[in-house]
């Protein structure tokens, strides 16, 4: 199992268990009520519940055969990260079909081009476009996948070419993610 598979079950625990907790949020949930389905097996679900729980995202009671734990509930840390669609995808991306396997990249590329906008040296009018532009992306890709506005994001993405090349010295990684993330989108 890949990395990604491990995130997606994550987010999936980390959904079941908000869902579980608004409903009832003194309720405690059994491991049986994962493992019902036939979906999830006994040794993921425990490593990646540990995992969670060791982020301080949920918390685990234990009872008397720790091979496996007695009760979760998701803790007001996990519910603050479910709240938050774009930090939920960015650290726990929803496990990909082969149709959007690029797109499941683009969170984490919006981030990895914020960065290199915080690091550039471009200065002045320049600098604060350039800035706006990339929380703007940020903004849109907050939304869930289906709500994407491609054109839109196609739409920044050649602004952000254009006012790059246009200074003297541009920087040298912001076209090249622009690119990759214009990739993604089918540009």
């Amino acid at each position: 199992m890949n990395a990604l598979f491990h995130k997606s079950i994550r987010r999936s625990l980390l959904l079941t268990l908000y869902g579980r907790y608004m409903a009832d949020p003194t309720e405690m949930v059994e491991p049986a009520a994962f493992l019902a389905d036939g979906t999830l097996e006994k040794h993921p679900l425990l490593v990646n519940m540990h995992y969670l729980s060791d982020r301080g995202l949920v918390e685990l009671m234990r009872g008397y055969d720790h091979s496996i734990f007695a009760a979760v509930r998701i803790t007001a840390k996990g519910i603050d990260l479910v709240e938050n669609q774009f930090e939920l995808d960015r650290q726990f991306p929803p496990h990909p079909d082969t149709a959007e396997l690029g797109a499941a990249d683009l969170p984490m590329l919006i981030e990895r081009l914020q960065e290199e906008a915080d690091l550039c040296d471009l200065e002045g009018v320049a600098r604060r476009a350039l800035l706006d532009d990339v929380a703007y992306l940020r903004g849109e890709i907050a939304r869930p996948a289906a709500c994407w506005r491609l054109q839109v994001i196609r739409a920044v993405l050649g602004w952000m070419a254009e006012s790059v090349t246009a200074c003297d010295t541009p920087p040298s990684s912001l076209p090249l993610l622009a690119r990759r993330i214009g990739e993604i989108i089918g540009d």
